[in-house]
């Protein structure tokens, strides 16, 4: 056996037909004025692993394994990605899968197909039971009343609610504190940075 992804084996006779490993470092790029930009090292990206395996008729049935690949990529599960050899390389998710028939029988059924996997690393367990987190998330709910004589605030909150919902609007014509004409030219220097 050459690897095994959860439950699901590769085997050497056939597959894989190539094995791509990706190793990406993040960085931002901080524009500065009359230099060059500057660079700062973020973080490592996730691995992501491309996996080209040929599936025939001859050593396996190449609809139950495609089938047993999607249906572990529909989990949404990271599964352990376990080498013949025994090295552990991660817990990895199903990202795509790209499938060309090779060769078909008259009646359409599949003799042999390539299978083209992109698994990414996942640096936590994912429980598909889990629910899901909401793309945006509310910090309170509340109602905010001003009493019309004394311009205090009475605020309507449920428990354990941020005390931001408690702030009132100010009242008024705003406008910045800054404006571009207060600050003449002649003043402006630049610094040795």
């Amino acid at each position: 056996m050459f690897a095994l992804l959860g439950d699901i084996p590769f085997q050497v006779i056939g597959s894989p037909q190539s094995l791509n490993d990706s190793r990406r470092y993040d960085y931002a790029e901080h524009r500065v004025i009359q230099a060059r930009p500057q660079l700062q090292w973020l973080a490592d990206d996730l691995i992501t692993m491309r996996l080209e395996i040929l599936l025939h008729q001859a050593v396996s049935s190449p609809g139950a394994n495609l089938l047993a690949l999607t249906q572990a990529a529909a989990a949404h599960q990271a599964l352990p990605l376990i080498f013949g050899n025994g090295k552990l390389s991660g817990y990895f998710v199903i990202s795509a899968i790209d499938t060309l028939s090779r060769q078909l029988t008259g009646s359409g059924d599949i003799v042999s197909m390539t299978v083209r996997i992109e698994l990414r690393e996942s640096s936590t367990l994912i429980d598909p039971a889990a629910p899901v987190i909401p793309a945006l998330i509310q910090l309170a709910i509340g109602s905010v009343v001003r009493a019309a004589t004394t311009g205090a605030t009475a605020s309507a909150v449920a428990g354990g609610l941020s005390a931001l919902a408690a702030l009132v609007a100010p009242a008024g014509a705003t406008r910045p504190m800054l404006l571009p004409d207060d600050v003449p030219t002649s003043v402006i220097v630049r610094s040795g940075n």
